[in-house]
């Protein structure tokens, strides 16, 4: 989150089309590869291949490697590195979440907010390390990243085994059970809502979360490496502050409702991004968004995980998760279209526009708002 805009704005100083092209490289391969993800994650001991992808990843961060070395860094090294690393995810996500209900021992909602916080938790640490790279370049964060990743792959291991026996992955079949998932999203009252409330989370929430405010950090405050760290910790504060008061409020029940209202708060706070302001005010702007931010995804992955019939639970959190990397592209490219054509104020109020009328159907035309805990 800070090593790739640093290598693309500061070191390439690409134009914010490019930008968007480029985090559309992060993100594309999940449109492709997710639900086959999610078929093979039911499909296969999950641990090995969580393993395998691990170490997989590793690959395009030795390319950066040389290529700073060799001095052939360039804006096609980055989208090999996008696509790459967009790839693994797709295969790792649905993975990992199948794994969650495996040892959540009945406390779903618990063991997702858990997991999420050890994320968020590492993922501060990161983008504490990120900002040392306007003094000590970006080659210790790279070898930084693929320790990690190792790290990664041995924990992977170390992962309970699957709690049934699943049937073989049979080639022949991998179609018609990718198209099940689909079918199956579709059938449940609580999921599809959810899932089309993601592709307003890409659209509006993503695409400006990952090309607007590296934007407004550099042209508006000045600031390199040091800000994106800053901006990008501020965000994953908030996230990691609003899920410790979930993991501390046990009895949360109306999921949908928490969903909704973290849904709509994001949208004054995203339109507020309109106005220039002082950069301590910004960021707790972005804090602020990032504890909504928090409470969505918590809400999102646990009314999914729950509702998830169990021999395709790994296809269908891979269409949840589909739902908002398949927008969030786009929304990515809107943005940095937007901007580079109009400018900033613009491309916050058309996206704010979009997400109104998305939180008026979600209202209007599904029970989004009922969804409770079974428990």
């Amino acid at each position: 989150m800070v090593l790739f805009p640093t290598i693309l704005i500061l070191m390439l100083q690409i134009s914010p089309s490019s930008y968007g092209l480029a985090q559309v490289s992060l993100l594309a391969p999940s449109v492709f590869l997710i639900v086959l993800g999610g078929t093979i994650a039911d499909r296969t001991d999950t641990r090995i291949l969580l393993f395998f992808v691990h170490l997989i990843a590793t690959t395009p961060l030795f390319l950066i490697l040389f290529a700073i070395y060799f001095n052939f860094l360039s804006f096609e090294v980055m989208i090999f590195y996008g696509l790459t690393m967009g790839a693994a995810s797709a295969f790792a996500l649905p993975s990992r979440e199948s794994l969650l209900t495996l040892i959540s021992q009945g406390q779903i909602q618990r063991t997702v907010t858990i997991a999420m916080i050890t994320q968020f938790g590492f993922q501060l640490i990161g983008m504490f390390l990120g900002g040392l790279a306007d003094n000590l370049g970006v080659l210790p964060l790279i070898i930084a990243q693929v320790f990690s990743l190792i790290i990664g792959a041995y924990f992977s291991i170390k992962l309970p085994k699957p709690s049934y026996k699943k049937d073989p992955f049979k080639l022949k079949k991998i179609k018609n059970e990718m198209i099940e998932a689909f079918i199956e999203v579709k059938k449940s009252i609580e999921i599809l809502p959810v899932t089309l409330s993601m592709i307003m989370v890409g659209l509006c929430y993503m695409g400006n979360n990952l090309v607007t405010l590296p934007y407004i950090t550099t042209e508006r405050y000045g600031f390199g490496s040091t800000g994106f760290a800053i901006v990008s910790a501020c965000f994953w504060t908030g996230t990691l502050f609003s899920n410790t008061i979930l993991v501390i409020k046990k009895d949360i029940k109306k999921w949908g409702t928490y969903l909704m209202i973290a849904l709509s708060c994001g949208l004054p706070i995203l339109g507020s991004l309109y106005f220039e302001m002082p950069f301590y005010i910004f960021c707790l702007i972005i804090f602020s968004w990032g504890c909504g931010a928090g409470i969505v995804i918590a809400m999102g992955r646990t009314i999914t995980q729950t509702f998830a019939i169990e021999s395709h639970r790994g296809r269908m959190l891979s269409v949840y998760t589909l739902a908002f990397m398949a927008s969030g592209p786009i929304g990515a490219i809107v943005s940095g279209n937007i901007i580079e054509k109009y400018s900033l104020q613009t491309n916050i109020l058309v996206t704010s526009s979009v997400g109104i009328i998305f939180l008026l159907i979600l209202s209007l035309k599904t029970n989004i708002w009922k969804i409770k805990s079974p428990y």
